[in-house]
C-alpha cells in the first residue's frame, strides 16, 4: 500500500526517488497504461471545490510533488546533496528524458498552445535528439471528430511516453475519457507544474519572435513571463489555505 500524505484533500506519495524510477522502468517494459501527475500549488487550490477532479487524481498511480512549497509539505525540511537539491520531480522527469534518449524511445506531447507545444519540440529535439518526438495542440473543448482524430494519430505512433502539458482538471478529463483506448505505456501529467519542473532541467519555453524583433525581452520577462511574481502570489494562496487547515483539525481536536 503506498503512502501518501493529504494536502487540503489531495493526497501526495512520499515515494522515494529511486522506488518511482524503478517502478517507471517496470511500466515502460509492460503493455498496460499507467499515469503519474505532477502536483504543483495549482493541482492543490483547484482540487478543493472540485471532488470530481480528486476522485480522477486517485485513479493515477502516482501523484508526486512538482513544486517547492508541495514538496516540503511532504518530505519536510532536508540537507539536501549538490544533486538533490533539483526539485525531485525535476529530477525524475530528466532521468526519464535521458533513458528515453538511451533507447531511442517514442514521446508524444499535448498540449492547448501549439506554439508553446513548438518550442518545447524544439528544445527536446536539441537536448534529446535520439527521442522520436511527436505533438498534438487540442482546444479546451475539443469536438468528439477531432478526439478521435487525436487518439488514432497517438495509436499509430504508439507512443512510450505522452506529457500533458493541459491544466489538471482538462488532463484528467482526456484521460478518463481516452484511455482505455490509448496504445501507450505512460503518461505524465505535468500540466500544472511545467515552468518550475522545465525550468530545473534546463528547458525553458523561448520568448516570442515578435517580442524579440522589438526589442522587449526585458519589459516581457518583467511583466509577462515573470515566473517568480505569479508563484508568489500562488504561495500565498496556497500558505493560507494550510494555516486555514490546520486552525481546523486543531479546533476540531479540542472540540
Amino acid at each position: 500500500m503506498q503512502e501518501r500524505i493529504d494536502i487540503l484533500g489531495v493526497r501526495i506519495d512520499t515515494v522515494r526517488f529511486d522506488k518511482l524510477f524503478n517502478k517507471t522502468q517496470t511500466y515502460l517494459n509492460e503493455e498496460a497504461f499507467h499515469s503519474i501527475y505532477f502536483v504543483g500549488m495549482k493541482t492543490v487550490l483547484a482540487a478543493e471545490s472540485n471532488q470530481e477532479f480528486v476522485e480522477q487524481l486517485e485513479q493515477c498511480d502516482f501523484l508526486i510533488a512538482a513544486e517547492r512549497t508541495i514538496e516540503e509539505k511532504i518530505y519536510g525540511s532536508r540537507n539536501y546533496s549538490s544533486k538533490e537539491r533539483m526539485l525531485m520531480a525535476a529530477r525524475y522527469l530528466e532521468r526519464i528524458l535521458i533513458k528515453m534518449n538511451k533507447n531511442k524511445l517514442n514521446l508524444y506531447l499535448i498540449g492547448n498552445e501549439q506554439e508553446q507545444i513548438e518550442q518545447l519540440l524544439k528544445s527536446l529535439q536539441q537536448g534529446y535528439s535520439d527521442i522520436q518526438c511527436y505533438c498534438s495542440c487540442i482546444e479546451e473543448e475539443t469536438k468528439e471528430e477531432a478526439m478521435d482524430f487525436l487518439v488514432n494519430d497517438i495509436n499509430v505512433v504508439a507512443p512510450d511516453v505522452i506529457i500533458l502539458l493541459m491544466a489538471g482538471p482538462q488532463a484528467m478529463e482526456f484521460l478518463r475519457e481516452n484511455r482505455s483506448r490509448i496504445n501507450a505505456k505512460l503518461c505524465l501529467c505535468v500540466g500544472e507544474a511545467e515552468e518550475e519542473v522545465l525550468k530545473e532541467i534546463g528547458i525553458e519555453l523561448e520568448i516570442p519572435t515578435w517580442i524579440t524583433y522589438c526589442h522587449l525581452e526585458s519589459l516581457y520577462r518583467r511583466i509577462f513571463h515573470n515566473y517568480n511574481v505569479s508563484n508568489t502570489i500562488l504561495k500565498k494562496m496556497f500558505q493560507k489555505k494550510m494555516k486555514q487547515q490546520q486552525l481546523k483539525e486543531e479546533k476540531e481536536k479540542k472540540e
